[in-house]
């Protein structure tokens, strides 16, 4: 039986689903004084929880929110971030976590297209506050922190009961809403079913084996599904979840072990930079059950040490937000290798949770035998409902058989273990992060200096990869002014910093097939040896 099937309603094909509000009000039912949250100095019950969020669907439902209206989140992980989640499907409306990293415009670009009725920002947020609460259709900017002008969170939900509205949404209506930047440098609104959430849990659930002793630290930004994931089953669970942001490696490393964290999610970026600190080798890790990965490439030397130092199961996962996380996972045991297995470390791992996955040669739509390479497909229960507003890229990206076509390039051995060999998109991976070349492009050819420009990633000993631009000066006076720090400097005022280029190299026209079409092959052989 899955691990979600006790106890829970099913889905219309007898699959069992759970409701993505129904988290919160289940472990409150099971086990009200349970831990939910831990933050520095303070410990938050499931009953708490549930209480908190009831207050905060109140306080929605007062101000006129209405089923399928948006209420965004803007900050960095906190028990806020639970009250906008679990509050808004409380009330019918579609929680939306949105990057705190972003710069304004690209935040001001989300809220224009994602129309929310109220906008929660985070500690440090308040910045936001004015700009969003001009745009058309936003009802109320409410801050964690108080802020001149805008309502205070505590005293906006305080004087609402706590009593649940009990609104039950549609297993098929929008449960969630993640925005990520598309390969047209515009983000895309990424609408995720109840059933698409219900479905995503399922199989990481059966190899994490999460229970009410565990506590669980998601380092990873909530507004990204692998962080979001692994909060929704801590949740679902009854374990305890680790709300605190760690200050880098030395301060993660320091968390882990005072907090005796059990289960963890990381990319593997950082795993190389706790690895390199000293003190990893002389802690104790003895309450570390399980570090989950994905997002990046794990060197297999890497794997293999952070096996020797932290001495727990590994589990990696490849998935996209479109797929709701996670499709193949890479389980406990297929790290534990063999001299005939251990090329599977190298994967990320099989097929599971119900899903289905194809390499297919992406000219012909041919499935490609085992070895070859080609474009990778998903199809199943995860799958996304459809980019919101975007019908034409929806059905660009989900074709009429229901398979999701990744963009991502792959093999498949025989004996079902995928690997990855680069991404058709031409997608930057830095740092766990998904850097669009065309975003960053669009932005800098914005520059009155730039006449032209290309991003690509290159290698990087510290990210994996960081972006690279390379530039066309214009003819006039600003292009003959421009340098590096201009086009860098430029793309910092706009862009979230790890999207913006670490270096910039000048050339006179960029290399173009008889088609007019942009070789990036040919600058990546140039500047980035590959």
């Amino acid at each position: 039986m899955s691990t979600l099937a006790a106890g829970l309603e099913t889905h219309g094909d007898g699959s069992p689903f759970v409701r993505l509000e129904d988290v919160v009000r289940r472990s409150a039912a099971h086990d009200p004084e349970g831990t939910a949250l831990i933050e520095p100095g303070r410990r938050v019950t499931f009953a708490e929880l549930d209480a908190s969020s009831n207050r905060f669907a109140r306080a929605l439902l007062a101000d006129g929110v209405q089923p399928g209206d948006r209420v965004c989140h803007i900050g960095e992980n906190s028990a806020a971030f639970f009250d906008v989640l679990y509050g808004a499907g409380k009330a019918g409306a579609i929680p939306v976590p949105m990057n705190f990293r972003l710069a304004p415009p690209e935040v001001l670009h989300i809220v224009e297209d994602v129309q929310p009725r109220v906008v929660v920002l985070g500690a440090g947020m308040e910045h936001h506050g004015a700009a969003i609460a001009a745009v058309p259709g936003v009802a109320r900017v409410v801050t964690v922190e108080p802020a001149d002008g805008l309502t205070d969170l505590s005293t906006w939900t305080s004087e609402q009961p706590a009593t649940d509205p009990g609104i039950a949404r549609d297993p098929e209506d929008t449960a969630v809403m993640f925005y990520t930047s598309g390969t047209t440098g515009r983000p895309k609104g990424i609408e995720l079913t109840g059933v698409n959430v219900s479905s995503s849990l399922a199989c990481p659930l059966s190899l994490v084996r999460f229970d009410r002793a565990s506590v669980a630290l998601a380092p990873v930004p909530f507004f990204h599904v692998t962080g979001f994931g692994l909060a929704l089953m801590a949740n679902l669970k009854g374990s305890a979840l680790l709300m605190i942001n760690p200050q880098g490696p030395a301060d993660l490393l320091r968390v882990f072990q005072e907090y005796r964290v059990s289960h963890g999610v990381l990319v593997p970026t950082v795993i190389q930079f706790m690895l390199d600190l000293p003190e990893s080798r002389t802690g104790d890790w003895s309450a570390l059950r399980c570090l989950m990965y994905g997002g990046a490439p794990m060197p297999e030397s890497v794997l293999r040490d952070a096996t020797d130092v932290f001495g727990c199961d590994f589990i990696q996962g490849y998935g996209l937000t479109e797929s709701t996380g996670g499709v193949a996972f890479l389980a406990p045991e297929d790290h534990r290798t063999t001299p005939e297995t251990v090329h599977r470390l190298r994967s990320v791992g099989r097929v599971r949770g119900g899903n289905e996955l194809r390499v297919i040669d992406p000219r012909t739509g041919a499935d490609q035998p085992p070895g070859e390479r080609g474009e990778v497909l998903v199809r199943g229960g995860n799958i996304m409902k459809r980019y919101w507003n975007r019908p034409e890229e929806t059905a660009a990206a989900i074709d009429a058989d229901g398979w999701l076509h990744t963009g991502d390039g792959g093999s498949l051995d025989a004996d079902g273990y995928l690997y990855l060999h680069d991404r058709l998109k031409d997608m930057i991976v830095s740092g766990g992060e998904n850097v669009y070349p065309a975003e960053v492009e669009s932005v800098l050819t914005a520059h009155p200096g730039v006449a032209q420009v290309a991003v690509i990633g290159v290698p990087s000993d510290r990210w994996g990869e960081s972006p690279m631009a390379i530039v066309v000066r214009s003819s006039g006076p600003e292009g003959a002014a421009l340098d590096a720090a201009a086009v860098i400097g430029w793309a910092r005022e706009r862009l979230a910093h790890y999207k913006c280029p670490v270096d910039v190299a000048f050339v006179d026209a960029l290399p173009l097939n008889a088609s007019g079409k942009l070789l990036k092959a040919r600058l990546r052989e140039e500047f980035a040896g590959s």
